[in-house]
């Protein structure tokens, strides 16, 4: 656990799951939530979309909190080419979740760090690929039915046992980004940060 009291460390996020993958790493942050549109230009990409709009959630925070270092981040899954947010229903995750079966699913989570009285600004985006099991219709019910919301990113929680059973394999380098923040990254980077401004 890394001491952050008095860093001045904000997550521009509503993401409870983001909330809870931060706080086992450093001490002392506060979140705050920005309105942003997050609706998908034309022949955007999976990447493109991620890593602007964790920008844009970086940026309005830190018209606010000049003074602060802002963590801005969001993740899209892509599945035959086409960008997946948050299901939000049960139905809606049912269906999505359905077509992974046998099938490789992309996430690409971007983070953005920027502080403006500081003048730093870094970004970075962490791909994820999950290899689905050919699974069968009822260990999709027994996953879905254990959850108590469906506001991940394609209604997917790989640290759900009843999750582990629908995959054969997940590859990644972080394997804590899907959750919603590419948390090495971010860690080594903050580290860096309060090293230089330290120095």
């Amino acid at each position: 656990m890394r001491n952050t009291i008095n860093k001045n460390i904000i997550l521009a996020s509503s993401s409870v799951h983001r909330k809870e993958l931060l706080g086992k790493y450093i001490s002392d942050f506060k979140c705050v939530a920005p309105n942003t549109n997050e609706i998908a230009l034309k022949n955007e990409t999976g990447k493109n979309l991620c890593i602007r709009l964790a920008r844009d959630k970086a940026n309005i925070v830190a018209k606010s909190y000049p003074n602060n270092i802002i963590i801005g981040s969001d993740q899209v899954a892509n599945f035959k080419d086409k960008n997946l947010g948050k299901p939000h229903t049960y139905e809606n995750a049912f269906k999505i979740i359905m077509k992974f079966s046998g099938e490789n699913v992309f996430f690409n989570t971007g983070v953005v760090i920027i502080s403006l009285i500081h003048n730093i600004d870094l970004s970075y985006i962490d791909q994820t690929i999950i290899n689905f099991k050919n699974f069968k219709e009822i260990d999709l019910i027994q996953y879905l039915d254990s959850q108590d919301d469906f506001k991940t990113t394609a209604g997917v929680k790989t640290e759900s046992e009843l999750f582990q059973k629908l995959i054969n394999k997940i590859i990644c380098d972080d394997k804590e980004a899907i959750i919603g923040l590419p948390i090495q990254w971010t860690l080594s980077q903050l580290d860096n940060i309060f090293f230089n401004l330290n120095d």
